[in-house]
């Protein structure tokens, strides 16, 4: 990345729970936070020191400043009077994708654009009859071809490579779709409404399969929010009212379940995004909590991240969670030359300074010890 993100500032407008700013507190204290610090220039990791670091805090994205230092005029030339604005304001989903960020807002109903490569802002979705109406999650295939879950349209928005408009479908067999995975040529659609999963061939655009229902038994879901698909193909949903993830194979056959309602290390309050890295773990987001649990392929807890809070490395009502294995070297800069960054962990939040936070999951040079999987102390 040419240019450092420039920090910028906006206003809380978040109005949390006491009760469950309390139960953040009680697993904060039994898993160890990390502090506020004197400034976002200053190194953040979780756990707090003296534990060996296992995440670290970089930076975030809220405003279109972060990627252009003088923006003037060009929102208004591009996109007229129509223009949503420079900023993110209220975040779900996000991908990240050869070098651009994607980010659904739901309140500006628009995919968001950061182009950390060539330091470029804009949005696609924005004006014409073709706009976005409730875009909640995105996800990118390996030649730029995106996919929306629009909630209100019922449907699954097409972008194409070029972040233009290609289309729609889903329509017929869709209620509310709230979040989309993809693997092996299928497109995974959570539908909160209905409870249930639907797949469909991303060539033909047809369904090929659906599973799930209204329940609390195994395979079954209560308002389910989210979901991811690992490299082996199973399917991992956040069952949000049964305060579990569930685990199931490719066809929806249950296979475990990590977590429970509760406020212990290891509970979930209100699971929501969620996603896999190239090794098992599970990271989540709790709305509640405001945190990241991670968790290893068994379910353990393995350690928390974020937690409630304005200060840089915190969350605000997080939303969405995703892992990226590819683009590291664009966050070199805020790295700390004593940590060995692995990979990144984006998370968004609805409300706060903060809209995307990005972190670094890895150890400390020189050690032994420091990764997820290793020394956790929950």
């Amino acid at each position: 990345m040419s240019r450092l993100p420039r920090q910028v500032r906006a206003r809380d407008t978040s109005n949390r729970n006491s009760t469950l700013a309390a139960l953040a507190l009680l697993l904060a204290c039994l898993c160890g936070c990390a502090s506020t610090p004197r400034s976002e220039r200053d190194a953040v990791f979780f756990p707090e020191p003296p534990a060996a670091p296992r995440v670290q805090y970089l930076t975030h994205f809220s405003s279109a400043d972060q990627v252009i230092p003088d923006r003037g005029g060009l929102s208004k030339l591009v996109f007229g009077d129509e223009t949503p604005g420079d900023a993110v304001a209220k975040p779900y989903g996000l991908a990240l994708h050869d070098g651009k960020l994607y980010v659904c807002d739901t309140k500006l109903n628009a995919v968001v654009i950061f182009d950390l490569a060539q330091d470029r802002f804009g949005y696609c979705g924005v004006t014409g009859p073709e706009r976005l109406h409730k875009p909640v999650n995105i996800c990118v295939d390996d030649e730029g071809l995106k996919y929306v879950a629009d909630a209100e349209r019922g449907e699954i928005v097409v972008i194409d490579r070029t972040d233009t408009w290609a289309g729609t479908f889903g329509g017929a067999d869709l209620e509310r779709p709230v979040d989309v995975a993809l693997h092996d040529g299928l497109l995974y659609v959570c539908d909160a409404a209905a409870c249930r999963i639907v797949v469909f061939d991303t060539e033909t655009r047809q369904r090929v399969n659906a599973f799930g229902g209204k329940g609390t038994a195994p395979g079954q879901f209560a308002r389910p929010t989210n979901l991811a698909v690992d490299s082996d193909g199973s399917i991992y949903v956040s069952d949000t009212l049964n305060g579990r993830i569930q685990k199931l194979t490719p066809d929806g056959s249950p296979l475990s379940t990590i977590g429970r309602l509760g406020d212990r290390p290891g509970d979930f309050a209100r699971p929501k995004g969620l996603a896999v890295d190239d090794q098992g773990r599970v990271f989540v987001v709790d709305a509640a909590f405001e945190n990241v649990q991670a968790f290893d392929e068994s379910g353990r807890v393995l350690m928390f991240f974020g937690g409630p809070g304005d200060g840089p490395g915190h969350l605000v009502l997080p939303a969405q969670v995703i892992v990226d294995h590819d683009h590291v070297d664009l966050f070199r800069d805020f790295i700390d030359p004593g940590f060995d960054a692995r990979y990144l962990v984006l998370v968004t939040s609805q409300y706060g300074p903060r809209k995307v936070s990005v972190y670094a999951v890895g150890r400390a040079v020189g050690k032994a010890v420091g990764n997820l999987d290793e020394d956790a102390k929950p």
